[in-house]
C-alpha cells in the first residue's frame, strides 16, 4: 500500500512540475510567449490629429476657395464681387444636394419629389450662372465649373492615396 501511495505522490509531482507557470518576484506570471507589438514605421510622416467633421469641412471649402482663385485669375473688381456670389450659390447648391441625399435614404420616395429636387439643382446653376455672366466674360465662368470637378477630382485623388498609404 505504502508502495502505491509513494507511485501515486511522485506521478502527482511529475505532472504537477510540468504545469508549474514561472513567476517573477513581484507574484506576476511570466508570459509564455511575449505579446508582439507593431511599432510605428519609423519612415511615415506624425499622423496629425483627426480633425471634427465641421473643421474639416472647414479646411476642404478654405482649399477649394484657393484654387478656384488661383484657376480664375481675376481682377480685384470682380473677385470684390464674385465671392459673397459664389458663397451663397455654393449655400444653395449644398442644402439642395442634402435634400437629394435624404430624399435617396427615403424608400418610400416618389419619382416626382426626385424630379422636384433635381430641378431645383438646375435652377440654382442656372440663376446663378446668369448672374456669373454679369460679373465676368464666359470663358471665365466655364472655368467656374471645370476649376470645380478639378478640384473634386483632386480631393478624391488624394483621399484614395492616404487610403492606400494607411493601408500599406
Amino acid at each position: 500500500m505504502k508502495y502505491y501511495l509513494t507511485i501515486l505522490i511522485v506521478m502527482m509531482g511529475v505532472a504537477g512540475v510540468g504545469q508549474a507557470k514561472p513567476v517573477f518576484y513581484d507574484g506576476h506570471r511570466k508570459q509564455e510567449r511575449p505579446i508582439q507589438r507593431k511599432l510605428p514605421n519609423r519612415d511615415k510622416a506624425i499622423k496629425a490629429p483627426r480633425l471634427k467633421a465641421a473643421d474639416r469641412l472647414e479646411r476642404a471649402k478654405m482649399a477649394k476657395s484657393a484654387f478656384i482663385t488661383k484657376q480664375l485669375d481675376l481682377t480685384p473688381a470682380q473677385n470684390e464681387k464674385f465671392w459673397p456670389l459664389y458663397n451663397k450659390y455654393q449655400d444653395e447648391l449644398f442644402a439642395a444636394q442634402a435634400e437629394r441625399r435624404l430624399n435617396n435614404l427615403n424608400p418610400s420616395a416618389d419619382n416626382k419629389d426626385k424630379f422636384a429636387i433635381e430641378y431645383k439643382i438646375i435652377d440654382i446653376k442656372s440663376r446663378y450662372n446668369a448672374e456669373f455672366l454679369k460679373i465676368m466674360p464666359p470663358d471665365k465662368v466655364n472655368m467656374i465649373y471645370k476649376s470645380e470637378e478639378q478640384f473634386r477630382d483632386e480631393m478624391i485623388k488624394q483621399l484614395r492615396d492616404r487610403k492606400d498609404e494607411a493601408n500599406n
